[in-house]
């Protein structure tokens, strides 16, 4: 039995990007007190009901980092106390530059917190102003150091392409910027302007598709050149300095979410908390518990979950494995999918993995919605 993972969401920011999407509030300071204190009820309800051993926690938002450290500290030590975690287990905080100084990401690695991924973004203030970032350039170059004075040697960079304006040479100059800090991990994401933010109201000038590509493209190649692995669509690393974390999601393994709005997936039923924070603490106030959604995943469900996040990895999936887990073989499911797709040279069928061409990764999502 694999090791689960521990998802615990900080919802609060000093400011909404204007891209955001996510679950995340600005100016609700008040309310910081108050969440902690519900989520570390949660956290003792929820290590009642779940025995399994941990090996991964992500702190995620929102901005883990906006907030004051010592609720961070606080709540990691109650999970140690809690739950059976690892004594090697990675421990990911995500990190905005002009959010925390040295002394508050010393803290975070004295409690044990020994990753940090960080909101990049662009290496360009102009492109830093247009997502509405509050940091420029020079303070994501004084977090870094910082966070490597802290003691911190698993550094992960979070960047996105396809902005507004954005040439391709703009691309290359972000990547090159970044590939210098020599940052175990870096992510790239290309922008996506979804429904409810304000970008989805404004006129922008994006690049189409086929710039994206090349962008997409460019950084694989890049990071490659500067010794980082493609190990997953979005996600390249140095040596094994993968997301252990990350991997939980795209293998399927078990994962438990803790604060509000966080998705769980353990033993084959999915569940979701309350997504607003006065909802959640009222929630755990009243009822010991913020949940809102249970269901039990199908068989299909789970098989189908198994090959689509599967194959966002560069190493795909395993046959052997598929038919360990389900009780059939993969053929009899997702055959005529997989005959396309291998016959069209976007899927590679070698040594019992199944897995993405470097021309089916361009494509990927039209092909990932064929096994839905």
């Amino acid at each position: 039995m694999k090791n689960a993972g521990l998802y615990i969401h900080i919802p609060f920011c000093k400011s909404k990007c204007l891209y955001c999407d996510f679950n995340s509030y600005a100016k609700s300071e008040s309310l910081i007190e108050p969440y902690f204190s519900a989520l570390l009820e949660e956290i003792k309800i929820q290590s009642t009901r779940y025995h399994k051993k941990y090996d991964t926690v992500y702190f995620g938002g929102g901005t883990p980092t906006a907030v004051d450290p010592e609720f961070i500290c606080e709540t990691l030590l109650r999970l140690k106390e809690c739950f059976e975690i690892s004594p090697d287990a990675e421990i990911t905080a995500e990190c905005n530059p002009k959010t925390i100084d040295f002394d508050g990401l010393l803290k975070l690695k004295n409690a044990g917190i020994n990753r940090l991924s960080i909101g990049l973004q662009s290496t360009c203030d102009g492109f830093l102003k247009k997502l509405g970032r509050i940091h420029s350039f020079e303070d994501f170059k004084d977090c870094f150091q910082n966070a490597r004075n802290a003691g911190f040697q698993n550094i992960s960079l979070d960047l996105m392409y396809g902005l507004p304006s954005m040439t391709l040479a703009d691309w290359e100059n972000t990547l090159d910027e970044a590939v210098g800090f020599g940052a175990e991990h870096i992510s790239c994401y290309s922008l996506k302007v979804e429904e409810g933010t304000p970008f989805w109201d404004m006129e922008l000038s994006l690049p189409d598709d086929d710039l994206v590509a090349d962008m997409y493209d460019l950084a694989v190649k890049k990071l490659d050149d500067a010794g980082y692995r493609r190990y997953e669509i979005s996600n390249f690393a140095k040596g094994n300095k993968t997301s252990k974390h990350n991997e939980k999601y795209w293998k399927c393994v078990d994962f438990l979410g803790l604060g509000a709005g966080a998705f769980s997936c353990m033993d084959g039923k999915r569940f979701s908390n309350a997504l607003g924070i006065l909802e959640y603490i009222k929630k755990i106030e009243k009822n010991k518990s913020a949940e809102i959604m249970r269901e039990d995943l199908s068989k299909f469900d789970l098989m189908s979950e198994f090959v689509f996040l599967g194959l966002r990895m560069t190493e795909g999936i395993s046959e052997e494995e598929f038919s360990s887990r389900f009780g059939e073989k993969i053929d009899e499911v997702f055959g005529e999918s997989l005959k396309k797709y291998t016959t069209t040279g976007h899927l590679i069928r070698e040594n019992g993995n199944i897995r993405f061409s470097n021309e089916g990764f361009f494509v990927s999502n039209i092909i990932l919605s064929d096994f839905v």
